[in-house]
């Protein structure tokens, strides 16, 4: 496997700038042919270090004027099938698996509180859930899925 060096930092630096800069601009940029570029995203994409291009969308315009956060404790032995029921839902942007008192953290983004309440007793009628407890995000300071590299 190709390793990772500082020309693949600087093509990641610019790319978390905007995803949508064309191979030539990158290349001109960190002095490298545009098929330089190419091959190293292309290998970075193998590796698994870059996983898709998206765009970063404004929940509210589009109709998901709530958000929350929801913690839930599947039942003993359920865990697997819970984290299946998760990934299938849509509305569901993050599905993280923690330590403590819960098994799940979720972040998703609903279109009222209809929606989430609907979410929520869908989750709680699946058989694989103890509990949960639902917290709805008030006002978001920073959403920002880039990292210094």
């Amino acid at each position: 496997m190709p390793k990772f060096d500082e020309i693949d930092k600087e093509i990641l630096r610019l790319l978390q700038k905007d995803g949508r800069m064309p191979y030539k601009d990158i290349a001109e940029k960190i002095n490298k042919a545009p098929a330089t570029v190419k091959n190293r995203i292309s290998k970075m994409m193998e590796m698994g270090i870059v996983r898709a291009f998206v765009p970063l969308l404004n929940y509210k315009a589009l109709g998901y004027g709530v958000s929350a956060i929801i913690l839930i404790q599947a039942k003993p032995g359920k865990i697997n099938d819970l984290i299946k029921i998760l990934m299938d839902e849509g509305n569901i942007n993050f599905v993280y698996e923690i330590t403590g008192e819960y098994d799940v953290i979720v972040i998703g983004r609903f279109r009222n509180e209809e929606h989430l309440s609907e979410f929520v007793r869908k989750v709680l009628g699946s058989g694989a859930v103890e509990r949960t407890v639902t917290s709805m995000i008030m006002k978001s300071h920073k959403e920002d899925p880039r990292i210094p590299i």
